[in-house]
């Protein structure tokens, strides 16, 4: 009978566990990041010959978990955090490009033909002069307009990358200091252990992450690890690498493309290289010129020192020189950074040039051309040949943004941050930034271009721009006529010569009138999508709109995965108030069945010990 009353004590305290968890589980029914708890209950063991058993064992309070459906559930966050930081990262390049039927890119384009229209049906019109120049103007301003505002947005989005990167060391730091609370426990509190997934969640909303708890914990972040249980948080770090853009004029045996067997050093006139930076800065190489050598030798310019005197001028002309440093051959580096030539430099190896500012902002469109005294057209008239440069070896300049630890590069794969780094690093195939620049460079360079010069071939057809006239080699150059309305090679140079508008002629209008139903120009400059410039200019609409509209898709569908798993995790794991008053009611009613038992017990004892 003492056994029975013992047996039921261990059914009172285990109803009493339990009744206590229940009250626990209601009242954090809406605590963020609280798991429900489940009390364990074992049958005591035995330790005698009894077969009635010793009652009920209280074990530990655990929590209703999954880990394998929690890290899927993590994984999907991060993949949703980042088409939705995509979305509303295109949303305002969309809201830059917004027009309405009276303003806009598209208008002022419109408005631009109509004035040379409007100047072409009366050329000496002082207010269709004035029209033209202010609507010329409105047009750069435009372009320039939506151009900056892709790089303020770029920028907005490098500020933001700073700050998140602070806020993800500091959730390292803070499980870290979790992880350091948890070893210091025998057995891990249920709170700490909701604490870190709270935070392992935060996390992967900003970058991806992959947790292991088998052995010891360990969070890894673009295979690298972050933290390893306590002992070691690893700082992420923001790598900016702007590396600067180098031409290289060679051929694939590493030797000098700019002349070949046709140089005539004697020829009259005379053979001549020009190296073009920009529309206002060029330097000229005739045979037959002076230079210094690098060894500070007066030297007479031939073809077998062309790269040499080009290396000279360019590297001391008073303005080219402030952008770009030419070098005969590619150089090495010593221990200290300075520049080591190659050997030796008295003997053409092929010309370089690099830009002195790294990064995009030192972008710059040059070239070379050629007035071989041998190369003629139809007419004997010489043609000026454009020299390439060797698209394989030759450097684009970059702005290379990634994130590292301990000087390894992180492959991120999802997380606000993805979508982050993928539209600042112009090395990222992802970026849709650089994209719609390129597009908006390739409108203006196309723009200057066709605007720059012009041949009639005399039958109502023209070859339309400076690059076109210099490679029509069956042409007459003699009849090209320059215009040079607009001038430069990227958006941020290009410019409208309001001056050219009183110059310009009936025959130049009729050309430049022709310009805005042109649907062959090679404005992209791949020669296979030849187009208008309003055809273009839809284009690049149409290409944000759907980028956006991608993104849109992807987001939604994104989260609707999400919801859907964290809604079975939820169904898991948090606290259902039914199912708690559920168990409330059948804990307190085998509290109240212990409880009686025991009543019954005494009053049995009592009864005993009061007969006589």
């Amino acid at each position: 009978m003492l056994n029975t009353l013992n047996v039921a004590q261990s059914g009172l305290t285990a109803a009493h566990t339990q009744v206590e968890n229940v009250m626990n589980n209601i009242a954090n029914e809406n605590t963020a990041g609280y798991k429900k708890r489940v009390v364990s209950v074992t049958e005591s063991e035995h330790s005698d010959s009894r077969v009635t058993g010793r009652g009920v064992t209280v074990g530990s309070v655990d929590r209703v978990t999954n880990i394998y459906m929690y890290d899927r559930l993590i994984d999907e966050q991060s993949k949703s955090a980042q088409y939705s930081e995509l979305s509303t990262m295109l949303s305002d390049i969309e809201s830059i490009f917004y027009e309405t039927e009276d303003s806009g890119l598209s208008n002022d384009l419109d408005k631009y033909f109509q004035a040379i229209e409007n100047l072409r049906s009366n050329p000496y019109n002082e207010i269709y002069r004035n029209n033209l120049a202010n609507q010329g103007q409105i047009l750069v301003d435009d372009i320039q307009t939506l151009y900056k505002g892709i790089s303020d947005r770029e920028a907005v989005t490098t500020n933001f990358i700073d700050d998140n990167v602070g806020e993800i060391n500091g959730i390292l730091n803070d499980i870290g200091a979790v992880n350091k609370q948890i070893s210091d426990e025998i057995n891990p509190s249920n709170d700490l252990l909701d604490k870190r997934d709270a935070l392992e969640s935060r996390l992967s909303e900003y970058i991806s992450i992959d947790v292991n708890r088998e052995d010891t914990y360990s969070l890894s972040i673009g295979g690298m690890t972050a933290v390893r249980y306590n002992t070691n948080v690893h700082a992420i770090e923001v790598i900016k690498e702007n590396n600067a853009q180098k031409d290289i004029y060679s051929n694939i045996n590493n030797t000098s493309n700019l002349v070949n067997t046709n140089w005539d050093d004697s020829s009259t006139p005379k053979d001549s290289i020009t190296y073009t930076y920009d529309k206002d800065n060029s330097i000229t190489i005739t045979a037959g010129d002076s230079f210094v050598d690098t060894d500070g030798n007066t030297q007479t310019v031939t073809k077998d020192n062309i790269v040499q005197a080009l290396t000279s001028k360019i590297n001391n002309d008073p303005v080219i020189s402030l952008y770009v440093e030419a070098h005969n051959g590619q150089y090495s580096l010593d221990d200290s950074g300075n520049k080591i030539e190659l050997a030796p430099q008295t003997t053409d190896h092929y010309l370089m040039v690099e830009s002195k500012i790294t990064g995009t902002s030192g972008s710059f469109e040059s070239r070379i051309t050629v007035n071989n005294n041998d190369t003629v057209d139809a007419n004997a008239n010489q043609i000026l040949s454009i020299i390439d440069k060797n698209s394989v070896k030759s450097i684009k300049a970059d702005n290379d943004i990634h994130f590292e630890i301990f000087g390894e590069e992180l492959d991120i794969s999802g997380g606000t941050i993805k979508s982050m780094l993928d539209n600042i690093d112009t090395t990222s195939t992802a970026n849709k930034f650089e994209d719609y620049k390129d597009m908006l460079n390739n409108f203006a360079k196309a723009l200057a271009d066709i605007s720059h010069s012009y041949i009639d071939k005399g039958d109502g057809t023209y070859i339309s721009g400076e690059i076109a006239g210099l490679k029509a080699i069956e042409s007459d150059r003699s009849q090209s006529q320059t215009i040079g309305l607009f001038s430069g090679a990227t958006v941020e140079t290009l410019t409208f010569n309001k001056a050219v508008v009183s110059n310009l002629s009936q025959s130049d209008l009729d050309y430049l009138a022709t310009s805005q139903w042109n649907s062959n120009i090679d404005i992209d400059g791949t020669g296979d999508n030849e187009t208008s410039f309003t055809k273009y200019l839809q284009k690049i609409k149409v290409t944000i709109s759907a980028d956006k509209e991608n993104a849109d898709y992807a987001r939604e569908t994104q989260i609707a995965v999400t919801q859907a798993l964290t809604g079975t995790y939820d169904k898991l794991t948090k606290v259902n108030k039914d199912d708690e008053m559920i168990n409330l009611i059948k804990f307190q009613s085998a509290y109240e069945a212990n409880a009686k038992l025991i009543t019954i017990v005494d009053e049995m004892l009592a009864t005993i010990l009061g007969m006589r």
